[in-house]
């Protein structure tokens, strides 16, 4: 009788395992974008915590701004890994492919974010912008390196 009771609860946390493993292979651990969406995954892997990090970037000829900040006023981590998605009526296009140019600035302490994205030059530091022609539907990776010391670098991957 202990071999039957045994036996079937060696059954069941198989199954269970099985369950398990099969579900986290199914179910992705990353943003999948929809067909007219692009996602952008900024890594950060800088030396230290910064304030906020503010983009601006251009759409083909639509100039936009925008920026990642904690709500509680707390740093974001320097090894923080931050999802940006666009769809394109906020991109403003209807083509499937387009120019994408952005320029990161980094916030090296927390401010109030404000929607002019305009803060004082002595805690600014300004990335070399980067392009690429976008495509909807997919992810881009971008990893930002450095310091408040030497400067930033943003790489497209």
């Amino acid at each position: 009788m202990k071999k039957k009771i045994i036996g079937s609860i060696l059954a069941i946390a198989v199954v269970l395992a099985l369950v398990f493993i099969v579900y986290y292979r199914a179910v992705p651990d990353e943003y999948v974008p929809a067909a007219d969406e692009i996602a952008l995954h900024i890594q950060l892997d800088t030396e230290e915590d910064i304030g906020l990090l503010v983009y601006d970037y251009r759409a083909d000829s639509h100039e936009y701004s925008g920026g990642i900040s904690n709500a509680d006023g707390s740093l974001i981590k320097h090894d923080s890994d931050n999802i940006v998605v666009w769809n394109k009526d906020e991109l403003n296009t209807l083509s499937d492919t387009f120019e994408l140019s952005m320029q990161f600035r980094i916030i090296t302490e927390y401010v109030t974010p404000n929607y002019e994205n305009i803060y004082p030059d002595d805690i600014t530091k300004y990335i070399e912008p980067i392009s690429w022609d976008a495509n909807f539907g997919e992810s881009y990776f971008i990893t930002i390196t450095g310091d408040k010391t030497n400067g930033y670098k943003a790489i497209l991957k």
